[in-house]
């Protein structure tokens, strides 16, 4: 009776290791790639990155993937995701390099907040939002002016015969209000380091200013700011000079009160 039982034994070990790698539940994904490299790419309408890329769960079922890349033909494809397995997408895309800059696309741009100044490799495209059509195919620096803000500069890419939505919003902390009281109060004051003009309680952006105050028969003071969180508020007088102002600047020690 032994050998029956050992042979029982000897068959159930070869069984449980399949059984068990049977049951074993593998992750849903979805890694899609495209030739070339760096191409666009969207899935169901949603802007996903540039491929490739790996999707972790998506929902099993048929999916819509566009890619595009500047220089070849736009390509969708549908495609099918297999629940608990490693699926791949591979999507190759035509080349039409002969024809690059023959192409045109159209370009939509929003921002926030809106009325941004646009311009595209230095010409201007108008203010946020603004839909842009006939821009020829290519990659391009897109400059963003947030009116009391700041600047941005954003790469994109626009693609022959295809749209380009981009949405561009300020993250930076909101800007303070900044105020030099002088005296005397005839004189004047402006940015070294800041190409707007100084408005008394202007807004600016956090970070580091430099200032020059300055009048006839008083000696020319050089103010470093430092904005932060909160509004900026200082009392700044200026020395009389004892003899005729040569332009030479000091540095002032400035009562800051915010």
């Amino acid at each position: 009776m032994r050998v029956p039982l050992l042979l029982a034994c000897y068959f159930l070990s070869l069984i449980s290791p399949a059984s068990a790698e049977e049951g074993k539940t593998v992750e849903t994904t979805l890694l899609v790639k495209v030739i070339p490299r760096g191409a666009e790419v969207m899935v169901n309408g949603t802007y996903m990155g540039n491929a490739p890329f790996l999707i972790k769960k998506p929902q099993p079922g048929t999916v819509h993937i566009h890619a595009r890349s500047v220089g070849y033909r736009s390509l969708t494809r549908n495609f099918d995701i297999v629940a608990n397995q490693n699926n791949v997408a591979v999507l190759i895309l035509a080349s039409r390099l002969s024809t690059l800059g023959t192409v045109s696309g159209t370009l939509v741009i929003d921002t926030d907040p809106q009325g941004a100044t646009l311009a595209l490799d230095g010409q201007p495209l108008g203010k946020s939002p603004m839909r842009a059509e006939n821009i020829a195919e290519g990659s391009y620096k897109l400059n963003v002016q947030f009116p009391g803000l700041g600047e941005k500069n954003v790469p994109l890419q626009v693609f022959g015969g295809e749209t380009t939505q981009t949405a561009i919003s300020w993250s930076e902390p909101m800007p303070r209000k900044f105020l030099l009281e002088l005296t005397p109060r005839e004189a004047r004051v402006h940015f070294l380091n800041y190409p707007q003009a100084y408005q008394p309680g202007m807004p600016l952006p956090k970070g580091r200013y430099m200032l020059r105050a300055y009048l006839p028969g008083y000696v020319t003071t050089d103010i470093a700011v430092e904005m932060g969180d909160k509004d900026f508020h200082s009392y700044v007088t200026l020395q009389r000079s004892a003899i005729s102002e040569s332009g030479a600047a000091t540095s002032e020690k400035v009562d800051n009160r915010q």
